[in-house]
């Protein structure tokens, strides 16, 4: 058995009256990189976090190497399942402290290492006391790709086999989104990753797509293979690049 092997099944999930998840079902084999795409408040962002098991479905199962989540140890689970969030708070401390806190024990050079990967070189260059310059004191401030880059330095530091990267290059200006892109790229190498996409730029090259849509899997399949379809997927592509092309003619004027 693929110990990364994902299984959701037949999963259902209500939130008050709400039903936000209904008898979705779906697998995701080990060292594969899918995207949850589809509109807002659709189901995607809960059906990651019961993988994650921040919270439990209603009724249906999700296990991960086989072994329903329900039952692996809040731990061992912890160090299975890392999550990347669109907006990854830093704390006030140094830069060193905050990536270190994915692996408590990590020696300084894995912390600088983990850095060096996830693009923050040009950050550490900039600032006076490089990795232990304390963030958010005497007018230290990062941007919000900066700061998304160290909280990825982080969770390469933790190395977690299964990554969850929720919308996670949101508030990346131009030059930092390609950063980004680039620490994901470094990142992902032989992990099991979700990625949760409003951007679908950014979707294009993963192994599988599942569209979810009012709670269900509307379609799933590559980028290719959903153009093709000319469903869901095709109008949201079609919608993104006319968006994508009016943003661009508005900063050229």
């Amino acid at each position: 058995m693929e110990k990364q092997r994902i299984e959701v099944n037949h999963v259902f999930k209500s939130f008050k009256e709400k039903e936000v998840l209904k008898d979705i079902s779906l697998t995701i084999p080990e060292g594969r990189t899918v995207a949850f795409v589809g509109p807002s408040g659709g189901g995607k962002t809960t059906l990651a976090n019961l993988i994650s098991r921040f919270f439990d479905p209603q009724s249906g199962m999700v296990k991960i190497g086989g072994v329903n989540v329900k039952d692996i140890p809040k731990e061992e689970l912890m160090n299975t399942v890392s999550f990347v969030f669109q907006n990854s708070r830093l704390v006030k401390a140094s830069i060193l402290e905050n990536v270190r806190m994915g692996k408590p024990e990590a020696a300084r050079e894995e912390v600088l290492t983990a850095l060096h990967h996830a693009q923050c070189d040009d950050i550490l260059e900039k600032l006076p006391q490089g990795a232990d310059t304390v963030i958010g004191t005497k007018g230290v401030y990062l941007s919000g790709g900066e700061q998304q880059r160290i909280a990825i330095a982080r969770v390469m530091l933790k190395n977690a086999p299964i990554i969850i990267l929720d919308e996670a290059t949101a508030f990346a200006d131009p030059d930092n989104e390609s950063r980004v892109q680039a620490a994901f790229s470094k990142l992902s190498e032989g992990k099991t990753v979700i990625m949760i996409a409003h951007r679908l730029s950014t979707v294009t090259n993963v192994d599988q797509i599942f569209v979810i849509q009012d709670g269900r899997v509307a379609e799933c399949g590559n980028s290719r293979e959903l153009l093709a379809k000319d469903g869901i997927f095709s109008r949201m592509w079609k919608n993104y690049q006319t968006s994508v092309q009016w943003k661009v003619t508005k900063e050229v004027q």
